[in-house]
């Protein structure tokens, strides 16, 4: 059982360094190396394929939670619903804008 926690920790940390380095098509190439290391591994330790596949499904899933999570806390302060509503542009708006109305 401690093997499955530290592999769901460590697909968690995957997950978080993901987020904070790399877009989201890394998943693409980092889900299935979590896979088959945690297949590897839990069949290493003896675990039953009903179990297996679970902390496998387990680990993925809380690898790509943890990416959402960091990518979201990494641009969270790029983006504010309060930008739009009084009209006014945001730090990152564009200053040199022309006025539409003559």
């Amino acid at each position: 059982m401690t093997i499955a926690i530290v592999l769901i920790v460590a697909s968690a940390l995957v997950g978080v360094a993901t987020g904070r380095f790399f877009r989201i098509w890394a998943l693409v190439v980092f889900s299935p190396v979590i896979a088959i290391v945690a297949a590897i591994v839990l069949r290493a330790y003896d675990f039953g394929m009903v179990g297996g596949v679970t902390v496998v499904a387990i680990c993925l899933a809380v690898s790509q939670l943890a990416y959402l999570a960091a990518s979201y806390l990494l641009h969270a302060r790029a983006v504010s619903p309060h930008d739009e509503v009084d009209g006014n542009p945001g730090e990152i708006g564009q200053q040199k804008v022309r006025r539409q109305h003559k």
